[in-house]
């Protein structure tokens, strides 16, 4: 959801999710771009295209550490920081065939390049135990984090994990950013968090970027459940409700006037 005031294609949040084919892993990842750089949306939108790739990826080859491996870091900036100048030059042809050419003023920021932040998760199917055990559908999560878009895990909306950001305090006005000039995997690598969890039925894991991430974790009622379920029931009842919701909580000065992307993920039981 864009700014208010902004329309859907100003926003420079971004999400992306898939499923794996045996629908045994799910890959989700959200970006916020920075809007003090030039085009900041389309690289969140690259980003979290990559990340999610990148993610399918290891899976398919097996690596069994994902997200918290230095490869996938290695392979998410292939995909993204090394395709940077092609998509540049695609943006440079299309503005200059609209009669819009690139102006001297906007040279320096797209050498500059764009900044955004990138949380990702891989949450896969944990195989049964030995034959007689107690049968319980469990499910594992690892993820990454630069920045401040944060990962809450909820559990009957409660908190039971939020990264890399743990409370309403820790959002502040320069978070780490990811640079599509930035090629530097080492640098990269250190500079991300990395966490691990287990889900059980009935769980779940929200993906939102800073704005929302924050109004959930300024509440106390999160910790009592208040705030997940509230969120849950919005997200239930479609993108119109959850808009209004935003638009309400922005004009009461309880959420920052800034885009807002997230993705809600639910284990349900089989049937």
């Amino acid at each position: 959801m864009p700014k208010t005031g902004n329309s859907l294609e100003e926003c420079e949040d971004a999400i992306e999710a898939s499923l794996s084919s045996d629908t045994s892993s799910l890959f989700a990842a959200v970006s916020d771009g920075a809007s003090e750089s030039l085009l900041a949306g389309a690289w969140a939108g690259q980003l979290v295209k990559g990340a999610v790739a990148s993610m399918v990826a290891a899976d398919e080859r097996g690596d069994r550490q994902g997200v918290l491996s230095g490869a996938f870091v290695e392979d998410l900036l292939a995909r993204t920081v090394d395709q940077w100048d092609g998509y540049l030059s695609t943006y440079q042809a299309e503005r200059a065939a609209s009669g819009r050419p690139i102006a001297w003023y906007e040279q320096p920021g797209l050498e500059k390049g764009a900044f955004a932040t990138l949380t990702a998760v891989h949450v896969q199917a944990v195989p049964p135990g030995p034959e007689g055990s107690e049968a319980v559908s469990r499910w594992a999560w690892r993820a990454l984090a630069l920045g401040d878009s944060c990962l809450l895990h909820l559990r009957d909306g409660r908190l039971i994990t939020s990264f890399p950001i743990t409370d309403g305090h820790g959002f502040g006005i320069t978070p780490q950013l990811l640079s599509s000039r930035n090629r530097d995997a080492t640098l990269i690598a250190n500079r991300m968090s990395t966490a691990a969890g287990e889900l059980r039925t009935h769980d779940e894991l929200l993906l939102a970027t800073d704005a929302l991430a924050a109004w959930l974790l300024s509440h106390p009622e999160i910790e009592s459940g208040g705030a997940g379920k509230q969120l849950g029931r919005l997200a239930d009842l479609g993108e119109e409700t959850f808009a209004d919701w935003l638009h309400h909580e922005r004009a009461e000065s309880r959420m920052r006037n800034d885009d807002v992307a997230l993705i809600r993920v639910r284990v349900k039981t089989e049937g």
